[in-house]
């Protein structure tokens, strides 16, 4: 009977116990054991999975103030302050878009530049609908499903009707 019960050592003594008893202390000590990792693992795979919303949310903010002061500058008359807007927001993309999004901000900029370019805003829509394209994918999820015939515009502000009243 003694050789078929377990025994161990606690602080000097030996406590003799059958199989059942070990068996039970065992399994405990693995689901503790289980708990303890899949605890730590969930607070792992949690807390990256709120960094990453926390930054698609920056992203998104400093896309939105670029669309914000794009759409000020473009307008005419626009003076050097909102110029100036469009400029920061601009330089602030390189600190959170990715080189997708940089590329097409770039050739976006370079036919902004252009003579051909800058005085036909229809001249816009390919490039303008890539840096469209390139932003939305960078701050969702999951990539949309934008389709590659669809052309993103400029919105046009309504006119202005204390200018209409005087004409």
């Amino acid at each position: 009977m003694l050789s078929k019960m377990k025994s161990i050592c606690v602080k000097g003594e030996v406590i003799v116990m059958d199989g059942t008893v070990f068996t039970a202390l065992v399994s405990g000590a693995v689901a503790l054991g289980t708990v303890k990792v899949t605890q730590t693992l969930t607070y792992f795979f949690s807390k990256k999975h709120d960094h990453e919303a926390d930054w698609r949310k920056k992203k998104l903010e400093h896309y939105i103030e670029y669309l914000a002061a794009f759409s000020v500058a473009v307008r005419k008359g626009s003076n050097s302050i909102e110029q100036q807007r469009y400029a920061d927001a601009a330089s602030s993309l390189t600190l959170v878009a990715p080189p997708s999004v940089l590329i097409a901000l770039k050739a976006f900029q370079d036919g902004l530049n252009s003579e051909d370019f800058k005085h036909d805003p229809l001249k816009w829509g390919p490039v303008w609908s890539s840096l469209m394209r390139a932003m939305r994918k960078d701050c969702h999820p999951k990539p949309p499903n934008d389709s590659p015939d669809f052309i993103f515009g400029v919105a046009d502000g309504p006119p202005d009707r204390a200018k209409t009243a005087k004409n």
